[in-house]
């Protein structure tokens, strides 16, 4: 599979939908063919040698973009092997329905990154919008599998309806964080927003800062529980797993919990587990 290298001409007048540009579909062209295929910028179509210099990559299997990619959508939409690297910011969509592979995005993300997210790993050094690890509009299923870090802070509603997988931020999250959660593991090494698992039903949700207190709009409306039944295995598993991505997770293994059950308002048997 070969790897190849995409240089930014200059930021495109109107939004491009990258959907199709992957490592797997421009495993077999040629520069050439590379360069003719199509792309939506706003309600037309441009071929990608009028967006991008294309040339030949060192990395097998690796698309690799260089420039400021804020206005590029869907980048990685689909993917299901190989890697993508993003030397910048990444527009919205970064990642949806993403089955298998890498995408790396050295900046930012706009909005619902990761949505409907089924397997592979995205890495996001910088912030991302709402709804990222979420649904796309009118769907009910939200990330599905696979694994999300944000090294940053992320949106409003973060893994809303949220099925399955492993998505972690090591900034602060909005509000609604967990919203509708069904079941997966979320953590949060920052602050969070208010109303975090609002109707929740199954799941996981750490919050790994030191001293961290649930957020605002729960213990009022007392939709969560503390529990007190003692879990050592469970949490020695997932303290090892999300302390390996370091900073306020890595000191997770040593550390006692606090777990409040619910979303009880939806007959949610989920779980906020405090890291005090």
């Amino acid at each position: 599979m070969s790897g190849w290298n995409f240089r930014l001409r200059q930021a495109p007048a109107l939004r491009v939908d990258l959907r199709g540009i992957t490592p797997a579909a421009l495993a077999v062209l040629s520069t050439a063919q590379i360069g003719q295929l199509t792309v939506g910028h706003g309600n037309a179509m441009l071929p990608l040698a009028e967006l991008f210099d294309v040339e030949k990559g060192t990395e097998e299997g690796t698309l690799r973009f260089e420039g400021d990619l804020g206005r590029f959508d869907r980048i990685g939409w689909q993917m299901d092997g190989g890697r993508i690297r993003v030397e910048g910011d990444a527009g919205h969509y970064a990642g949806g329905c993403m089955r298998g592979g890498e995408l790396q995005i050295d900046g930012s993300a706009g909005l619902l990154a990761a949505c409907e997210m089924a397997g592979g790993r995205i890495d996001v050094k910088g912030n991302v919008g709402d709804f990222a690890a979420s649904t796309l509009p009118g769907s009910m299923d939200g990330m599905r599998g696979g694994t999300l870090v944000v090294h940053g802070h992320a949106g409003e509603r973060f893994g809303d309806r949220m099925r399955r997988g492993s998505a972690l931020v090591h900034g602060d999250a909005g509000a609604f964080l967990g919203s509708r959660m069904v079941a997966g593991t979320i953590a949060v090494g920052g602050k969070a927003g208010a109303h975090a698992g609002y109707g929740m039903r199954r799941g996981s949700i750490v919050f790994a800062a030191p001293g961290a207190a649930l957020p605002a709009g729960i213990e009022a409306a007392l939709t969560f529980v503390p529990n007190r039944t003692a879990t050592p295995v469970f949490w020695a598993l997932l303290a090892l797993d999300l302390a390996r991505h370091g900073g306020a997770f890595a000191a997770l293994p040593a550390r006692r919990i606090e777990r409040h059950l619910g979303d009880i308002s939806a007959d949610g048997k989920g779980e906020l587990i405090l890291c005090p």
